[in-house]
């Protein structure tokens, strides 16, 4: 069988578009594992001619664009990273830097440059500026104060009495979760605690589990599936209504991932003297101005708009801007953006903080493993993953320099507010080259 015949049988559906790349790797490469590559890149550029037979549609650039995600698993099974792969979509990548980082894990004397992946003109340049006055003010302390990973099953209870009872027996009961640790046999996934929460019968369990330098929410929904299956074995007119209730609570705004924390809790500080304010940004901008519009900005304008923890200038553009160029899981922008900025005018300067409780990224797995996201990651020397679930010195490295972004960014576009209408004088001339 050669491709000519392939992409025939594809486009009469004699060919399922998930058994794509194995047909091709046993037919045409004989299984070779040294032509894995070129299977599945043959595979995209069929299925993208068979959109461009049935539509019409030009896909030149897309079928000729590659990110190799594919990987051999047992028995010769082929995991292509995502489904049905067309090629490629491409975003431009700017960098930004050196920042100057006065963290945990990255030393204030290291010289950091940031990849940025973004469409959006004066973004790169906005982070650029903050970065510059907070360099020039002697750098930005960084704090990770949680790290965890949640998943909440939800299950019924025979009464209510039950459900407390449960409840109450889960408090503090060391013992039980260590009981439940022997059910998750992967060791970069350990169960921290539980946190529980009861609706008449229906029980909700937030597990909180350490998952080392990976995001985890693959490996925590398996470690809760077998600790849900263990629980309710043991527990007589018990049932599960689903292993993911909500609370946990992924990729939605949630208060609960402010309180409690999700993923990374980050904050970020940095004292800013008023003649670095004065040469750095436009006039207008002080101390006073800038405390004031952030008030009035973040905190009186997104409370009468009903916002839900995004008491933030602008934190979700340098987020993902940040989380697209290492490979993050771009849809968790929606909570790792939740963030908290405070802006204090005192003697002398700008005091100017920003708390990013629930961020959820990783420097191993998913899209952090391949392409140029893989690259960035080296780039920043977040490129490697521990031994150990407690060895993960290069997530929360990476943790810090993402707090870094939506500091600098914040700090910037916070400014430029403070001082009239430079924000949207800027946006014009960097986006459309208008004066």
């Amino acid at each position: 069988m050669d491709l000519n015949r392939i992409f025939n049988d594809y486009y009469e559906g004699k060919i399922k578009t998930q058994h794509l790349e194995s047909t091709i790797f046993k037919e045409i490469y004989n299984s070779d594992p040294d032509k894995l590559a070129e299977a599945c890149r043959k595979a995209a550029e069929i299925r993208s001619k068979f959109l461009e037979k049935k539509t019409g549609a030009d896909l030149s650039l897309i079928k000729s664009s590659h990110v190799d995600t594919f990987s051999l698993a047992g028995e010769g099974a082929i995991l292509t990273g995502i489904e049905s792969k067309i090629g490629a979509g491409l975003i431009p990548m700017g960098v930004v830097g050196p920042a100057k980082i006065d963290g945990e894990y990255v030393d204030v004397n290291e010289d950091v440059y940031i990849p940025l992946a973004t469409n959006e003109a004066a973004l790169i340049a906005g982070v650029q500026r903050g970065l510059k006055a907070i360099n020039m003010s002697g750098g930005l302390k960084t704090l990770v104060h949680f790290d965890g990973m949640t998943r909440a099953p939800l299950i019924e209870a025979p009464d209510i009495y039950a459900a407390r009872d449960f409840c109450d027996m889960l408090k503090d009961n060391e013992d039980f979760i260590k009981e439940l640790q022997t059910c998750v046999p992967d060791p970069f996934v350990v169960l921290k605690e539980i946190e529980t929460y009861q609706l008449g019968t229906k029980v909700f369990l937030r597990l909180v589990f350490k998952t080392g330098d990976a995001m985890g929410m693959n490996g925590v929904t398996k470690a809760s599936a077998e600790i849900t299956k263990y629980i309710l074995a043991k527990m007589e007119g018990w049932k599960l209504i689903t292993i993911s209730s909500n609370l946990c609570t992924d990729k939605k705004n949630a208060h609960i991932n402010v309180l409690n924390g999700r993923g990374k809790s980050i904050q970020t500080e940095v004292f800013i003297p008023e003649d670095v304010l004065t040469s750095v940004f436009k006039k207008g901008t002080t101390s006073r101005s800038v405390e004031k519009t952030v008030f009035h900005k973040c905190y009186l304008g997104s409370t009468l708009s009903g916002t839900v923890s995004g008491f933030n200038v602008n934190a979700a553009n340098a987020v993902a801007a940040f989380f697209a160029a290492t490979g993050q899981d771009l849809a968790q922008v929606i909570s790792s953006s939740s963030s908290f900025v405070q802006a204090d005018a005192l003697d002398g300067g700008l005091h100017f903080m920003v708390s990013l409780p629930c961020m959820e990224l990783a420097t191993i797995g998913g899209g952090t493993m391949f392409g140029t996201a893989k690259e960035a990651l080296k780039l920043i020397g977040c490129g490697g993953f521990g031994e150990t679930v407690d060895d993960n010195r290069n997530v929360l490295r990476l943790a810090e320099i993402a707090a870094t972004v939506v500091t600098a960014l914040d700090l910037n576009t916070a400014c430029a507010q403070a001082a009239g209408y430079e924000m949207a004088d800027s946006h014009v001339k960097l986006a459309r080259g208008e004066k």
